[in-house]
């Protein structure tokens, strides 16, 4: 289903966006889109271009991020708003197009194909992939800069230091600098997570003058760009913003607005696959998980062989028989090592070669029958799915035709581009090269025994997910074989990623507090973009509140709730101050109440921010439908509390235990506030406190408030990320 779009940024534009030729031309061939994706499209590009700083003679500069899904359509959203760039006075776009070639190039060709500018509107577009001086290319941009019918100069270029370096050379010469003046330049930083952040970040943030940050060699390139560009726009990309979210709010990369791009009605991405579809995902057997240090396999796997003829098979049926598709793809993602593809590589090809004579010897031959049967049990799981699935004994006939017309590829560095019209077939083994950004076209199976020794980082996992996409007409034929470790970082991103883009969704990015969610067995990004005050909590067990600001209106606030409510009580340990009682509520009463009870302190503030997030994810999921609230000590006068005393550390002050201890005195045994509580939900304790201080202050001294404790039941704990101060 499709989602709909909430711009929560706002509503009036810094210039007046209008839809003009370039744009109207454009939409005009995306003729697979339906009116609503179509206006999805348009109203998010428009969101986002009018954030922009006006590109007609003004001086400024801003940052934006657009958040998608992986594979799910980022490039055709920067492609429409460099189209409405155009139509609003935006003369220049510069792309950083990845770290590798094959991306630079595969988004160069996208350009020109989207916005044919080789063919109809070759007059309004000069194209420049990786320009450099040496080929004039300042003059040839001032040039088109005074033409009268105003081309549109589309600069790709590679997300390195050099090539950036010799960018910014371009623009600093005289030719550009006074023919452009203070006209907006669009900068789209494509996979802005990757390479693009300051590695030295974590680094800096330990040091004590700024003067002395150090910076990496292309997050320094990039702010020379920009600090030559007297207006220019810096818009983000990227399916996996963790890192973008959670740098230094300071840093001049860091975002200062959002929006989030709807799929497709066609995409099947995490959702799909690790939520709505599981029996697509298959578990490698843990012998069979290859790993260059700690598993180095001596045959192929037999989990490979499973996956590789249930490919084969699925091409037989869709492309030869049904003609559904052109081609289908397959992807082999062994292992970060070269020697791990090659292995693989050579595994496939001597599989493929085997199978081809095998299937051409008289049917009676043992070893064609021996094969035949493998076959014949894999075609039961390929047509699993399929409504109408023709009779194995055409299936078989077809499935040589297809051995014979695949086309397999080492994909690693230097590799040649696919020509993906050349074969019915493609079989592609390789790593990083395989990983974020590189599309693989008409992919079907997947088969990634890749994991990780330690913590994943969330983005990273993410970014290898090349199976997601616009899959529908085949979806059938889609399986996906991961070891069970990677089934399960997968799922814990999924809830990660919803959880995510529904903050997104509902808040501006100074409400998030730079919050995210995130299984604890998972980082959210490489460290060393991130500042030291990025911290990571578990929530889980107990936790506390200090609820020292607010103090009036919170009263005010739970006393009327109080008021509202119809408790039972919890036990009776026969003295007013070990008496509870509890009501059981509606999560979303629970929300709301939580949303209402003032929260000032760091990171207590994050706490409560990421439990209400987190509540509303299971609520969405039908995983929770209550939880309960607990008025501790509910006939006990607060007066005749002893005190709990306040806590100083470097300034900071915060409430010492809460909790009251388990205590064998009187007639009934107390098991202590920390056994007040039930595991099938989470649950919130009321706590009406006098504070105890002995400093020499009067400002604490016997202030009596409300605060809080939360327990998080194992089966509900959860853990977040976010900026500490």
């Amino acid at each position: 289903m499709s989602e709909t779009i909430k711009i929560i940024q706002p509503t009036v534009p810094n210039f007046p966006i209008v839809e003009g030729l370039r744009t109207r031309d454009l939409i005009s061939r995306l003729t697979k889109l339906d009116s609503e994706e179509i206006d999805n499209l348009k109203n998010e590009t428009t969101a986002i271009l009018s954030q922009c700083v006006n590109p007609v003679n003004t001086v400024g500069s801003t940052t934006g991020i657009a958040i998608g899904y992986v594979q799910s359509g980022k490039t055709m959203s920067f492609t429409t708003l460099t189209a409405l760039a155009l139509d609003n006075g935006f003369r220049i776009v510069i792309y950083f197009a990845g770290i590798k070639v094959n991306l630079l190039e595969q988004t160069t060709k996208r350009l020109k194909k989207d916005l044919h500018t080789e063919g109809d509107n070759a007059r309004f577009f000069k194209v420049y992939q990786s320009p450099t001086m040496a080929d004039n290319v300042h003059g040839k941009i001032q040039s088109a800069l005074q033409l009268k019918h105003k081309p549109a100069i589309l600069i790709t270029v590679l997300k390195h230091y050099k090539h950036i370096d010799e960018l910014t050379k371009i623009f600093n010469t005289p030719e550009v600098r006074e023919e452009l003046g203070n006209n907006g330049v669009l900068i789209i930083d494509d996979e802005a997570d990757q390479a693009s952040l300051n590695t030295y970040a974590r680094k800096n943030s330990k040091s004590e003058d700024w003067e002395d940050d150090e910076f990496s060699s292309t997050y320094s390139s990039i702010l020379k760009l920009r600090a030559t560009l007297s207006n220019h726009s810096y818009i983000q990309y990227t399916a996996t913003p963790q890192g973008p979210l959670l740098i230094n709010i300071m840093d001049l990369l860091s975002p200062k607005f959002h929006v989030v791009l709807t799929p497709g009605k066609s995409y099947t991405g995490g959702k799909t696959f690790f939520e709505e579809n599981t029996d697509l995902i298959f578990t490698i057997p843990d012998a069979e998980v290859y790993h260059h240090k700690h598993n180095q396999l001596s045959d192929c796997p037999q989990s490979l062989i499973d996956a590789l003829q249930l490919f084969l098979i699925g091409v037989a049926i869709t492309v030869n028989i049904e003609q559904k598709e052109n081609f289908l793809s397959m992807m082999i993602h062994a292992d970060r090592e070269q020697d791990a593809s090659k292995q693989f590589y050579d595994w496939v090809k001597k599989l493929r070669g085997s199978w081809a004579e095998r299937l051409n010897l008289p049917d009676t031959d043992p070893s064609k029958m021996e094969l035949v049967k493998e076959l014949r049990e894999n075609y039961i799981e390929a047509i699993r799915r399929m409504d109408s699935p023709p009779d194995f004994e055409l299936v078989i006939e077809e499935v040589l035709q297809v051995i014979l017309d695949t086309n397999m590829e080492l994909v690693i560095q230097g590799s040649k581009e696919i020509d993906w019209s050349n074969a019915s077939s493609h079989i592609l083994v390789g790593a990083d090269m395989l990983n974020r950004g590189y599309t693989v076209e008409g992919l079907t199976v997947s088969y990634m025994p890749r994991y990780s020794i330690g913590k994943s980082n969330a983005d990273t996992i993410q970014q290898r997910c090349r199976f997601f996409g616009y899959k529908l007409n085949y979806f059938e034929n889609c399986r996906v074989f991961l070891p069970n470790d990677s089934i399960i970082e997968y799922r814990d991103y999924v809830q990660h990623e919803e959880i995510m883009r529904t903050m997104l969704k509902e808040n501006t990015l100074n409400q998030l507090e730079q919050l995210l969610i995130l299984s604890p067995e998972m980082n959210p990004t490489r460290n060393n973009i991130l500042s030291k005050d990025v911290i990571q909590h578990k929530l889980s067990g107990w936790r506390q509140m200090n609820a020292l600001q607010h103090i009036e209106s919170n009263i005010i606030y739970v006393e009327g709730f109080i008021s509202k409510q119809n408790f039972i009580n919890y036990n009776d340990y026969k003295t007013p101050a070990r008496n509870h009682r509890y009501v059981k509520l509606d999560i979303t009463k629970v929300i709301e109440f939580l949303k209402d009870f003032k929260i000032m302190n760091m990171p207590d503030a994050l706490r409560k921010s990421s439990t209400i997030q987190y509540l509303r994810y299971l609520a969405d999921k039908k995983h929770l439908n209550y939880a309960y609230i607990f008025e501790m000590g509910y006939n006990y006068k607060v007066e005749d509390k002893k005190g709990t005393e306040l806590l100083r550390d470097n300034g900071a002050i915060k409430l010492n235990n809460i909790f009251a201890g388990p205590s064998n005195s009187g007639t009934t045994p107390y098991p202590g506030d920390r056994r007040i509580r039930f595991e099938d939900s989470i649950c919130i304790q009321l706590h009406h406190i006098k504070i105890k201080d002995d400093s020499s202050s009067i400002l604490w001294g016997n202030k009596k408030l409300y605060t809080l404790g939360i327990y998080y039941p194992e089966d509900f704990a959860h853990s977040f990320v976010g900026i500490d101060s």
